[in-house]
């Protein structure tokens, strides 16, 4: 019954519901792009992330922009930030989302890439079926799983660990996706899965009608020296009632999702995607509350420079 409710929620988060179906269908492939949006490319490319997490929220962009726009927009599965990047700079495709953390650090130093805009907060969510795990100082000697290959998660949670002064060699580590991690937390093979997303984030809440678990507490003092060492990251509390179940606030690190091109993207289209983006962000919140809580206000808060298609668009709105 696990196996088949997992098979379940892995089609659902894959954007093949029928919920987002008219949304999706709105591109006629019978037109053939703007040639002035789509520069010349058969479509318009957003690297993402694993299926499940909040990052399937690429899809329900690209289905409203290509409803909106004359341009035809796809997403790519990835392991999330990191390869999301480099992709990105490489101009593989054109456009990809990542915590801003990642972006920042010396390995990228932003190359090639231009920020279109910021999304919504990515939390440190620590899951455990263990209630004996309260801190990040109880994992040692546990079975933990720090986020899949090239993830932001697993980014961050390393920066974690290492600001609370835990060696990883006192754990049994892992590096597993969501949905990877999720079923080893229903099959018994992993004490502690990190996961970096938006709230609610969906695996934990389907994890969560099938097992008993709690939220790992970030204390203060760590979240301190992580911020004396990095730049990005915020204390703040995954609200009490996030989760049917944890009734309490539990504290953590969080940072910013960036939507960001390469610097060899049109002005044109990077305006419209901005324009589609903030002109429709009812629908955009469809697919998931994170999204109702940005504005225009807050769009160029980061210290990567803007696009400059980007920044005529938050302009003429009065954006920052």
């Amino acid at each position: 019954m696990k196996s088949f409710l997992w098979v379940a929620i892995i089609f659902l988060l894959s954007g093949c519901s029928n919920t987002h179906s008219e949304i999706r269908s709105s591109y006629d492939p019978s037109k053939a792009p703007s040639e002035e949006l789509a520069v010349g490319k058969k479509s318009i490319v957003l690297a993402t992330g694993d299926v499940s997490g909040v990052y399937p929220l690429g899809t329900g962009l690209m289905a409203i922009l290509e409803k909106y726009n004359k341009a035809a927009f796809g997403t790519r599965v990835t392991n999330a930030s990191i390869q999301n990047a480099k992709l990105v700079s490489s101009n593989e495709v054109e456009l990809g989302i990542s915590m801003a953390d990642v972006l920042y650090s010396d390995e990228l130093s932003q190359k090639h890439l231009k920020v279109l805009t910021n999304l919504y907060r990515n939390y440190m969510q620590i899951v455990t079926s263990d209630p004996s795990i309260e801190s990040l100082s109880d994992l040692k000697g546990k079975r933990v799983s720090l986020g899949a290959e090239g993830s932001g998660t697993r980014f961050t949670a390393e920066r974690l660990l290492e600001a609370a002064e835990l060696s990883q060699e006192t754990m049994d580590i892992s590096y597993l996706s969501f949905t990877q991690s999720a079923a080893g937390m229903n099959n018994g093979t992993i004490d502690v899965a990190f996961l970096s997303s938006g709230l609610p984030n969906p695996v934990i809440e389907q994890l969560l009608e099938e097992e008993n678990l709690t939220l790992v507490k970030v204390d203060e003092e760590t979240s301190k020296r992580l911020n004396q060492q990095y730049e990005g990251y915020e204390w703040q509390e995954i609200p009490s009632h996030t989760y049917e179940g944890i009734t309490e606030p539990t504290p953590t690190v969080t940072v910013q999702n960036v939507l960001y091109a390469n610097e060899e993207l049109s002005n044109e289209l990077a305006y419209h995607i901005l324009k589609g983006i903030y002109e429709h962000l009812d629908e955009w919140a469809v697919y998931h509350p994170a999204v109702a809580n940005m504005t225009v206000e807050e769009s160029a808060n980061i210290a990567i420079p803007l696009h400059p298609g980007a920044k005529q668009y938050i302009n003429e709105v009065g954006g920052k």
